[in-house]
């Protein structure tokens, strides 16, 4: 595939993930206020939507009934929480790698030239690796105020180390294009 191509598709994908994450994480926050203006009819939406009584988003997973199935609007408002912080988390992660793309192409009102090897395209892809640790961590967090406030039969906790590891090697690459902008600005202060 061809570099240009491959930007083309890669622009075209963030972009619409970008507008999906962002607008599901706008319909998150009208279900949170909706979950405190009718919490019950709420929950017991959720609960029919599952059949199993577990709802989950981004790796987040909780139960809304309890052991004799009556719902719980506190897990349901909580699930609403950690969605809307899950899906905006991910809207940036697609939306800094949009960015990087057109940085690159030297069609931002920040690009220094049609080149990968800049600043603002360094910061970006760290935080892309930042959000991408911030989604399993709201998850870890999010189980905990469960367990504190509906009691520890609630939620499963779990992390997905994926999203931390993914994150750490973004973090690492920025670090190693900042190596090469810096060894870049050598070169050209020599030449």
């Amino acid at each position: 595939m061809k570099v240009q191509n491959f930007k083309n598709l890669t622009k075209v994908c963030a972009k619409v993930l970008e507008v999906m994450f962002f607008t599901c994480s706008i319909v998150m926050i009208a279900a949170t206020v909706y979950s405190f203006a009718r919490g019950q009819k709420f929950v017991e939406f959720l609960a029919e939507q599952v059949g199993n009584g577990t709802i989950a988003t981004n790796g987040f997973e909780i139960s809304i009934q309890d052991s004799q199935g009556n719902c719980l609007v506190a897990a349901g408002r909580i699930f609403a929480i950690a969605g809307i912080l899950t899906m905006f988390f991910i809207g940036m992660i697609f939306r800094n790698i949009y960015l990087i793309i057109k940085t690159w192409e030297g069609k931002t009102w920040f690009s220094k030239g049609e080149t990968p090897f800049q600043a603002d395209v360094v910061r970006m892809v760290r935080e892309c690796g930042i959000f991408s640790i911030l989604v399993p961590v709201t998850g870890f967090v999010m189980s905990a105020v469960a367990k504190i406030v509906i009691g520890v039969d609630s939620c499963e906790t779990s992390v997905q180390v994926v999203g931390i590891a993914m994150g750490l090697a973004m973090i690492c690459f920025s670090r190693i294009f900042e190596y090469g902008i810096s060894l870049e600005k050598e070169v050209e202060g020599l030449v």
